[in-house]
């Protein structure tokens, strides 16, 4: 009896070892600047875009540069400002974000009306930002890469 328990032992301990080995992965420090330029199509006004006259029928095309301050991080916790400029606008917007998967490699962060999901990728945050109408009257796809600024 004592005997076919260590074969069962070792097989638990198998299991264990990957759940163990994830929970273990370093978080990757992401705190600073990460800049770039946006590439968004708009219907509506709002938010990052005050002045946008896109609608869905003819939406606006829109390049603007980009900056993600990442302000502030606990482990995979993350906040800060997201930061749009051009055409003679300059906007500031919150956000907070999580760390997650393989490595803590992916992204997600939500700002006052909209969600961008993305992944990391050595020096290089690739994303895909949504917004859908909400208080900013504004509908939003905006993908992306934006590098980390040293």
């Amino acid at each position: 009896m004592k005997g076919s328990m260590i074969p069962r032992l070792a097989g638990v301990a198998l299991l264990a070892c990957p759940a163990l080995a994830f929970a273990a992965e370093k978080v990757p420090d992401v705190k600073g600047k990460w800049t770039g330029k946006s590439y968004s199509i708009i219907a509506g006004i709002g938010g990052h875009w005050p002045t946008s006259n896109g609608s869905f029928d003819k939406p606006k095309i829109s390049e603007k540069d980009v900056q993600i301050e990442i302000t502030g991080q606990d482990e995979r916790h993350i906040w800060g400002i997201t930061t749009l400029t051009g055409g003679g606008e300059t906007t500031n917007e919150p956000f907070i974000g999580e760390l997650s998967g393989k490595g803590n490699q992916e992204v997600l962060m939500v700002d006052t009306d909209g969600i961008l999901k993305g992944e990391l990728r050595g020096g290089v945050l690739s994303y895909c930002y949504t917004q859908v109408g909400g208080k900013s009257n504004a509908s939003v796809v905006s993908c992306t890469e934006v590098k980390r600024a040293r």
